[in-house]
Order: C-alpha cells, then sequence, then structure tokens
C-alpha cells in the first residue's frame, strides 16, 4: 500500500529531472569593459555576434546582439524563431501555443549544447574577438516543478545555464573579470 505513494513521488521528481536534462534555457550576458563608468564594472555589448564554441574550437551556436536594449537572439535555424510568436503571444491565444511550441523546440536544441560551450568568438563593429572564455553556471530546480506556484508560471521543468563572457570592445580583448 505504502508503495504505490512512493512509485508516484519518484515518478514525479524522475519526470522532472529528465525534464531538466533534454530542456534548458540560456541566458547570456557580453560584458563589455569598455563601457566602464566610475558606478559600473561594464556594460551590456550593444550590438555584434556570438559564437559559442566547444573545448575543440567547433561552433555550437550563433546569435546577435539586437535591438536598444542589446537582446541576445539565437539564430540558428534549430533554434526557430520564437520571437515573432512572443511578440503576439500576451494577446492572441494560437500564437501563444505558436510560441510554447517554439520555446519547447528550443530548449530541447540548447540541452543538446549548453553544457558544451566553454568559449565565444565575439564581432563588435571591426572588432573579432575569439577565444573569450564562457563563465557558465546552470541551475536546476527539478525537484521544484510540480508546486504549481513555482511550476515556471504553468510551464515544465528546464534546466537554465547562465553565460558571462567580458571583452573590451576598445581593445578588440577577451578580459577576465577577476574575482
Amino acid at each position: 500500500m505504502i508503495a504505490l505513494p512512493i512509485a508516484a513521488a519518484a515518478a514525479v521528481l524522475g519526470w522532472g529531472w529528465w525534464q531538466t536534462r533534454t530542456h534548458v534555457d540560456v541566458h547570456v550576458a557580453i560584458n563589455d569593459v569598455a563601457l566602464k563608468t566610475p558606478s559600473r564594472r561594464g556594460g551590456a555589448l550593444e550590438s555584434g555576434t556570438l559564437v559559442l564554441r566547444d573545448e575543440r574550437g567547433q561552433a555550437l551556436a550563433h546569435a546577435g546582439v539586437t535591438g536598444p536594449k542589446h537582446l541576445l537572439e539565437f539564430n540558428d535555424a534549430a533554434a526557430g524563431d520564437c520571437g515573432c510568436f512572443e511578440r503576439q503571444a500576451p494577446s492572441d491565444a494560437a500564437a501563444r501555443a505558436q510560441w510554447q511550441a517554439c520555446y519547447a523546440g528550443r530548449a530541447r536544441w540548447q540541452a543538446g549544447w549548453a553544457g558544451k560551450a566553454v568559449s565565444a568568438s565575439v564581432t563588435s563593429g571591426r572588432c573579432q574577438i575569439d577565444q573569450v572564455p564562457v563563465n557558465a553556471r546552470r541551475y536546476e530546480d527539478w525537484w521544484l516543478w510540480w508546486v504549481p506556484p513555482l511550476s515556471h508560471v504553468g510551464g515544465s521543468a528546464c534546466g537554465y545555464y547562465a553565460f558571462e563572457l567580458y571583452v573590451d570592445s576598445a581593445a578588440c580583448a577577451a578580459v577576465n573579470p577577476g574575482p
């Protein structure tokens, strides 16, 4: 009799664990120390392109920094263009469903390479900076996915990677951020 609740709990937690291994959201911050002010260490890279690479230097993903908020958009075909659906999703149920399907596909694609990213190439203006170290952190909350208020606002569990890169666009160089 007690085996059934234990098996159900194991299945629920096991599904969450599996989901965070096969669905990943990647956030990339490209910090430009050339934009340093007395009150901050630098600013977000204002425009450019990014190629994330594995330890052998093979390209894993391509992205561009665009718009007034300096947003990073993955532009590999496998990533899908979720932005067109995202802008309409708040007011259109069909667009919301398309965005959810697009996001799920992109999350599966990112799960295939996110754990392998160790360096990047960054291009900004006339500046090409290779072998920029990727400071990666992985976050997981797979054990909480089933708690209604914490379940990613109605979505499934996913793993999360935060990548930080530091460049100096004025010197066209990678920067070690220090402690």
